[in-house]
């Protein structure tokens, strides 16, 4: 009985292994290349680019360098949300500046609860990408020896490559024709109804105005539009 369930195991193992590689491709594809844009290097690249939007209110560039990179790098560490709550802004860079104003408060509180949901969605992200990614080199590593294994995660890595560039075609069609609904889509996704949602004079807009959502995007498309089409021609190269 046992060697029976052992023997549909190893039949099903080709289907798993396939589907995995098709799956996981293009999700690994999106997070890799969205590491690089939640840094303070594409921030600094950002409010440099000729173009972007100025805040009205009165961050300079480098105000937004300096203030841009605390909710950045929070995503990242372990502090909790005290480390974006204790922070200040002088006065006159707050959006109701007065000469009687010493300092308000860089984040408000519904910016504090969303960069509270950012977090964790970003670390889930990545936490699930470093497994897949884990999870994909132990299966090819032990699948090497393998022709028909070695051969079914080839087409898995085809199939995921090819379903990434299909859906970024479809997705940056989709976003050019309505980029409103396709970015009010993608929040609604992953955050709570209407908490991703800030008026103009909240520092979450002033430091990341829509311009940087959408540059990240086109970045993240060309990225994995680029890695997979390199993959689909190394493995047509090497007749997999």
């Amino acid at each position: 009985m046992s060697f029976g369930s052992s023997a549909t195991d190893m039949r099903r193992l080709p289907v798993i292994l396939r589907l995995f590689f098709a799956l996981a491709m293009p999700f690994l594809l999106v997070v890799a290349g969205a590491r690089p844009l939640l840094s303070e290097a594409f921030l600094q690249f950002e409010y440099g680019r000729p173009g972007f939007p100025v805040d009205p209110i009165g961050f300079t560039r480098e105000d937004r360098l300096q203030y841009g990179a605390y909710a950045i790098n929070y995503l990242f560490t372990d502090d909790g949300i005290k480390s974006l709550a204790s922070l200040r802004l002088p006065g006159e860079k707050c959006w109701n500046a007065s000469a009687s104003l010493e300092s308000c408060a860089m984040f408000s509180e519904r910016e504090l609860r969303h960069m509270e949901d950012v977090k964790r969605a970003t670390q889930a992200a990545f936490g699930l990408a470093l497994f897949c990614a884990l999870i994909g080199v132990v299966a090819a590593l032990a699948s090497w020896r393998h022709a028909v294994l070695r051969a079914e995660i080839a087409v898995g890595i085809r199939r995921g490559c090819q379903l990434a560039l299909c859906s970024i075609a479809a997705l940056a069609f989709f976003s050019a024709t309505a980029w409103d609904q396709a970015f009010d889509a993608f929040h609604e996704l992953i955050f709570a109804a209407g908490s991703w949602r800030f008026p103009t004079s909240d520092s979450l807009i002033r430091l990341y105005p829509e311009r940087l959502f959408v540059d990240a995007a086109l970045a993240i498309a060309a990225f994995a539009s680029v890695v997979a089409a390199a993959c689909l021609c190394l493995l047509r190269r090497a007749g997999l």
